[in-house]
């Protein structure tokens, strides 16, 4: 009976790994379950089995065979399973890995590791397909102009967080090592400002003219630390004080802020990314302080969209998850502090998604989900065709296929607007990781949308070589159009003196008005 018990489960997580997302109906079995079948399983079988217990199962076409060879063994011991390869490296615990990450019972056999590593092996290509046929992108991005800002002081181009101010147009840039600025773009980006933070500052969102609520990440290299902060800033007199609302948080990433229980007062999410830990949280206003409720406890959440998602009157949410266990998730309100989660896309552990939004792009009045995926700064560092900038439509049934894909080593930060004011929604996206051999240079690619509803790229005619993390839109001359920073991060920098002036950001500024 046991046997005929473990059977069903194993072929539930067959069919489950083979299943759209919007018809699984049972969830993959344990890896327990798993490890107590006696079947004589196939490679195959035993992946589809195993990777649908924690995550999307990927193909062994996703990745090389010489980074599977790298990969794999990892995923081995976070099974429990030891093999005398191993002794002489270092046990999870000694990296400070948290317990729990790595079982310290074994859930596979030696005999099934070997089907299954040998089925990733045998199957994996020699070296990964080139990028898709796309169109090739256009020099020089119209309406725009490109300025480069360089100030006499020397710092690090470690550029973290990048926000405009709606009223004044005053461009705030946050550093990794701890402060934020103040700069002026009328006055060629004169320091009006710094404030000195406990840990590198990633989000920012103004209450008024002289408030703001600051999120600081932590450590900003893999980490289970819990030393992120959010904290209230105020100009009083002559000086910004500090009010901390929120601390011991697992290097948060996003925050966003709503009424999301209809008390009167704002509520903050708040992304916490973390490394082995994470978690997605909302914590919802009580007196002076707050109630933190969890919505998941995994790593990975990248960012949140507030939204009314089904227009019944109450706020729902959109969160991105990275990670393994990578996809874009709504959280339905169900009021009294609870959500529901729905699971609106799902990707395997090497997509790398980076930054999503949920906007109407064609003026149908049904918001599509813009997705940017090419982080690349995990286990698997090698140029991957399927990176790029995606958009996903809601169908008939209400889940979201893919409708429109271009491929771009590296896409990590995403923005829309109607930047030249023709009534369609423009793209824009950045490269943390591109590639550096391309003879057109594509780490920034601004996509026009034409009244076909078609989008065009378009690259910068000054080819910077540069690795850019931040992206942000706003009006700085106050002149009534958008225009658009771009933040840049030094790797050279980062454990080294900079020996020439500070360039944190470029500009490119809207010449429409």
């Amino acid at each position: 009976m046991r046997q005929i018990s473990v059977f069903c489960s194993i072929l539930l997580a067959i069919v489950w790994a083979c299943e759209p997302i919007s018809e699984r109906k049972q969830p993959p079995p344990s890896l327990y379950q798993l490890s107590q079948s006696d079947l004589n399983l196939s490679g195959e079988q035993l992946a589809k089995g195993y990777c649908a217990a924690c995550h999307l199962m990927p193909d062994p076409s996703v990745l090389d065979k010489k980074t599977w060879t790298t990969l794999l063994p990892d995923m081995r011991k976070r099974m429990g399973l030891y093999l005398e390869e191993d002794f002489g490296t270092a046990m999870p615990e000694d990296e400070g890995v948290p317990e729990g990450v790595y079982s310290k019972t074994p859930y596979i056999t030696p005999e099934n590791w070997k089907k299954l590593e040998a089925y990733y092996l045998e199957n994996a290509p020699d070296t990964l397909l080139l990028q898709a046929k796309k169109e090739v992108p256009k020099l020089g991005i119209p309406g725009f102009k490109l300025e480069v800002p360089e100030f006499k002081g020397i710092r690090p181009g470690l550029t973290t967080l990048l926000r405009i101010h709606p009223q004044t147009g005053d461009l705030w840039v946050g550093h990794r090592f701890r402060s934020l600025y103040r700069l002026d773009p009328k006055n060629k980006f004169k320091q009006l400002d710094s404030l000195p933070t406990r840990v590198a500052p990633v989000d920012l969102i103004w209450n008024t003219p002289n408030s703001f609520d600051l999120l600081a990440m932590g450590k900003m290299d893999p980490s289970n630390d819990s030393i992120g902060l959010l904290s209230t800033y105020s100009f009083n007199s002559k000086r910004w004080e500090e009010t901390p609302r929120i601390d011991q948080l697992m290097r948060p990433m996003d925050m966003e802020v709503a009424d999301w229980n209809g008390d009167g007062k704002k509520d903050f999410v708040l992304c916490q990314f973390g490394n082995h830990l994470g978690k997605l949280s909302i914590f919802l206003s009580k007196g002076e302080g707050f109630t933190e409720v969890i919505l998941k406890a995994d790593p990975g959440a990248r960012r949140s969209i507030a939204v009314d998602y089904e227009g019944d009157g109450d706020l729902d949410l959109m969160v991105l998850f990275s990670q393994a266990k990578e996809g874009i998730s709504l959280f339905e309100n169900v009021g009294q502090g609870k959500f529901k989660e729905k699971q609106l896309l799902a990707f395997h552990p090497a997509f790398g998604s980076s930054d999503f939004r949920f906007e109407d792009l064609n003026g149908d009045r049904k918001p599509e989900l813009v997705l940017v995926n090419g982080d690349n700064a995990d286990q698997s560092q090698i140029f991957k065709p399927y990176h790029g900038l995606r958009i996903f439509e809601r169908d008939a049934n209400g889940d979201y296929q893919e409708s429109w894909f271009y491929p771009m080593h590296g896409a990590s930060g995403l923005e829309l607007g109607d930047f030249d004011q023709d009534g369609k929604v423009d793209m824009v996206t950045i490269a943390f990781f591109p590639d550096r051999k391309q003879i057109s240079f594509q780490n920034l690619i601004y996509f026009k949308q034409a009244a076909s509803g078609d989008f065009h790229p378009h690259i910068l005619k000054e080819q910077l070589a540069d690795n850019w993390l931040t992206l942000t839109k706003g009006d700085l001359d106050l002149d009534g159009d958008e225009d658009l920073v771009i933040g840049t991060f030094a790797f050279d920098q980062l454990y080294q003196v900079p020996n020439s002036p500070w360039k944190p950001f470029v500009v490119l500024r809207n010449m429409l008005r």
